[in-house]
């Protein structure tokens, strides 16, 4: 559940701090106040698309925070225990976006992606808003609402990597099926590939031992210059460093004979001795081992030039390279045992096709078993929204199996009963489709443990009775579940167990959206302005007072 909300410079809203409660919320105010703002922020928070546009103007980040009270989420509990974030029955969502186009999110103040908010935000919020509302003439929308009703996620998975494995052995039946002279073509192309790759003689390690050995080769002449002088400075020149450190061990010595001291200065000059004499030794191996070789010189330079060569050919990397290789080789054994080959990969592809059809098939079975209910129960809350002729029909037919099974499903609607039923999207005005989508929120709310509805302008195109059956219905709903929405309708807000008035303020020439949890008495004018408009009488308050009461 949601229990508060924090925004801060997005869009018009400077920063506006929300607590919401169980019950029904119910979000008012005038046109262009900034009402869908805020379940903007709310989708936008929870991992929707974002842009540079959405900061306020003038402000450089955007940040919007919320808290959520996941006791009863086991879902969402399991998500952040294989995440390793610790919660205690609560958890605060946080998304921060900046005007060169960076994201960050956070929960419990620890980093996620943002297709990793998107995942935990699907099982935190069930969202029906106005502009999504075209998703219900989108097939795979539809599609998708049937397989969650049917649990068909762990089929449907498992349909994917088998769909998969036909579809690559259908791509290689169809690469060997080539003519033979393009058979032929393709194993001389393949074979001097692969003879130019072996013959490199290529070593995954080789671009770090070229990078490390080549400024040793290039530059072995002067290695040798300067490793000689300091050798010649540490050990070898008269009054040598060495030397020195010599004479000035024995000079402290004799200063200990006459009763100085010397302890620490002895064991300092005699560590500094031994230091100085492994960098001699240190020094000396490497000009042992430092050897001017053109021919060395040249073949690395050479194996460079090469490895350059193969890259712009088969791949970014030394691996890339490498990979390609095992990619042809069998390319080319296939293209080489082309009778065998045919002959195997058409069992395997019979094989493939039969497990794909059989997972097709339960999941088809599901989907079947659970739509006649489904549609049932969508035309009685149909019914119950002053639809009372309604027909709502899931229709599935058999197509072509694609990675979604070889169901073609379709919502199908007819306000009046005796006429012809259409799909959906051909025949539904903007009122039905506003209360089609409340009546399967309404139904779904039954299979879905997600304890957040949100509506925006879920009354888009009703009046009158009808808003007051949805009115009723959200409220009913919001027994079970916590529901908030967006609404210009009196007959809806009058049913609010919170009211929050969304409304513009003008400071230093600009436009700043607020917001206002309303007391019960701000609650009554609210629902009377609704009604009468900005001058509110005393009709329209007795009438706000009836409805509330009702």
């Amino acid at each position: 559940m949601l229990t508060s909300l924090s925004i801060k410079n997005y869009a018009l809203i400077e920063d506006i701090s929300l607590d919401f409660n169980k019950g029904l919320t119910v979000i008012t105010g005038e046109t262009g106040a900034g009402k869908s703002i805020i379940i903007q922020s709310i989708d936008l928070l929870l991992g929707a698309r974002a842009t540079s546009s959405s900061i306020r103007t003038g402000s450089t980040t955007c940040t919007l925070s919320a808290n959520f009270d996941i006791t009863n989420n086991k879902t969402i509990q399991k998500i952040l225990e294989d995440l390793g974030i610790e919660f205690n029955g609560e958890i605060i969502v946080r998304r921060q976006l900046d005007v060169s186009g960076k994201n960050k999110a956070f929960i419990n103040d620890t980093p996620i992606s943002i297709s990793t908010l998107y995942d935990i935000g699907r099982h935190l919020i069930d969202f029906y808003a106005q502009h999504k509302s075209n998703l219900l003439f989108d097939e795979q929308y539809q599609r998708q609402i049937i397989d969650d009703v049917a649990g068909n996620k762990k089929l449907l998975n498992e349909l994917n990597e088998k769909y998969l494995k036909l579809i690559q052995l259908k791509d290689k039946q169809n690469a060997l099926m080539l003519s033979q002279s393009e058979r032929e073509r393709m194993a001389d192309l393949y074979d001097f590939q692969l003879q130019e790759i072996t013959k490199a003689d290529l070593n995954i390690n080789d671009d770090a031992v070229i990078e490390t050995e080549l400024p040793k080769l290039k530059n072995a002449e002067k290695i040798q210059n300067l490793t000689a002088e300091i050798l010649n400075t540490v050990y070898k020149q008269d009054q040598s460093v060495l030397d020195c450190l010599s004479k000035t061990i024995k000079q402290i010595d004799l200063l200990g004979q006459l009763g100085i001291d010397t302890d620490t200065l002895s064991k300092t000059m005699n560590e500094a001795f031994i230091q100085i004499d492994d960098v001699y030794r240190e020094i000396n191996n490497i000009s042992q081992n430092i050897d001017i070789n053109p021919a060395s010189l040249n073949n690395i330079l050479e194996k460079q030039q090469l490895i350059k060569k193969l890259k712009s050919k088969y791949g970014k990397s030394i691996e890339d390279i490498l990979k390609y290789k095992e990619e042809i080789t069998g390319k080319l054994k296939n293209l080489t045992d082309y009778d065998f080959n045919i002959e195997t990969l058409e069992k395997e592809i019979s094989d493939a096709k039969r497990e794909v059809e059989i997972i097709c098939e339960k999941i088809s079975d599901n989907r079947k078993s659970v739509s006649k209910k489904l549609a049932k129960d969508i035309v009685a809350e149909l019914e119950d929204l002053n639809m009372k002729n309604v027909q709502f029909e899931i229709s599935i037919q058999k197509q072509d199996i694609t990675q979604y099974g070889f169901d073609k499903i379709e919502f199908m609607f007819c306000a009046n009963k005796g006429e012809n039923i259409y799909p959906l999207s051909e025949v539904a005005s903007g009122g039905e489709l506003s209360r089609v989508m409340l009546a399967i929120a309404t139904t779904l709310s039954n299979y879905y443990k997600i304890s957040t509805i949100i509506f925006d302008e879920i009354d888009t195109g009703t009046s009158g009775q009808t808003s007051q059956k949805i009115g009723k219905k959200l409220k009913k709903i919001s027994t079970q579940k916590q529901v908030i929405l967006v609404s210009h309708q009196a007959q809806i807000a009058s049913n609010a167990d919170t009211h929050i008035s969304i409304y513009k303020e003008s400071l230093s020439n600009r436009n700043i959206t607020k917001a206002k949890v309303l007391n019960t008495e701000e609650h009554i004018k609210e629902i009377a302005k609704i009604i009468s408009g900005e001058k509110i009488t005393e009709h329209a308050l007795k009438h706000a007072k009836e409805m509330i009461q009702q």
